[in-house]
């Protein structure tokens, strides 16, 4: 687990935070996997605000996602990859744009409504605290993690 900060976060990647909800009286503990660090959202008063949006992965209220499910959502992002020494799901480009973003929910909407673990998170809460990037998070499952592994040898014996 390393510190981080809100504005280097990128699409893929597993962060840990404290975050306070409306209905919360204190903050607790979640894991997400981002899908975009910076979700611009018009109000209908005109102003603008934005979330970050991510797939809940753990938090301290429930039980964590079980990792049958969390390898068919590795599947369907397209796997574990290696970015500058941290473990991301999926091959997103450093920016994703609301465009993206809907067609990531689309693409996953059926999983989403089945499991219950899509979140936007006010972006303006979430600067409160801290933010902490799990670079070796223990729940990846086993087999996506040997998969990451088999494809960085290999990746080595080319070069």
């Amino acid at each position: 687990m390393k510190n981080h900060t809100w504005t280097q976060l990128e699409p893929g990647q597993i962060v840990t935070f404290t975050y306070k909800s409306k209905n919360e009286k204190k903050g607790f503990k979640r894991t997400i996997m981002v899908l975009n660090p910076r979700y611009r959202y018009k109000k209908k008063n005109g102003r603008t605000t934005f979330f970050v949006v991510g797939l809940q992965l753990d938090t301290q209220i429930k039980r964590p996602i079980t990792s049958t499910k969390l390898e068919t959502l590795i599947s369907e992002f397209g796997g574990l990859q290696l970015d500058s020494g941290i473990k991301e799901i999926g091959r997103f480009d450093d920016n994703t744009n609301q465009a993206e973003t809907k067609k990531i929910y689309k693409s996953l909407k059926d999983y989403i409504e089945k499991y219950k673990i899509f979140r936007t998170y006010n972006l303006r809460e979430c600067r409160k605290r801290r933010v902490y990037l799990e670079d070796t998070w223990k729940r990846l499952p086993k087999d996506s993690l040997d998969d990451l592994s088999e494809e960085q040898k290999a990746i080595e014996f080319e070069i």
